[in-house]
């Protein structure tokens, strides 16, 4: 790319800001115009304009106030969603580390630690296991598809 192609669209882009910049000024001075001249031209006495703007500014905060606690809800409810999968992950990541480790150790001549499964585990033990297992495999698959779905935003 030229230097010239490159001055030519630096151009334009300062030229977007400014009249987006300017068109958002004059939409805001439009704005108070039109709100000055509905206040005196209203058919309605100062005390009733005075007593309707109290009214919807209460309305006006109430939705505030319930608009910040529904934000506050969602916001509390992604940070523990992501701190469950993050904490799936590294528990994921650590078994893939020793495992590695196990198959280094295995590849050096080292033998591996033997692990004993008991053989009269009780039925509910072994359903609760069964669950929970499903659960974190579940919390896997969320965290990987929404990692896939951050990287594809990064990377598109």
């Amino acid at each position: 790319m030229t230097t010239r192609e490159q001055e030519t669209r630096e151009n334009n882009q300062g030229e977007n800001t400014e009249s987006a910049s300017s068109f958002l000024v004059g939409a805001i001075i439009g704005g108070i115009v039109g709100a000055a001249a509905a206040m005196l031209l209203a058919p309605k006495s100062g005390r009733e304009i005075r007593s309707t703007l109290g009214s919807q500014a209460g309305t006006l905060k109430e939705k505030t106030v319930q608009f910040r606690e529904n934000v506050m809800n969602k916001g509390n409810e992604l940070v523990a969603k992501t701190t469950t999968l993050s904490q799936g992950i590294v528990q994921q990541s650590s078994e893939l580390l020793n495992k590695k480790k196990n198959q280094s150790n295995l590849e050096k001549g080292e033998t591996e630690e033997v692990k004993y499964i008991p053989i009269g585990e009780e039925s509910a033990k072994k359903e609760e296991r069964l669950t929970a297992e499903i659960d974190i495999q579940k919390k896997l698959e969320e965290a990987k598809k929404a990692f896939d779905e951050e990287e594809y935003k990064i990377t598109h």
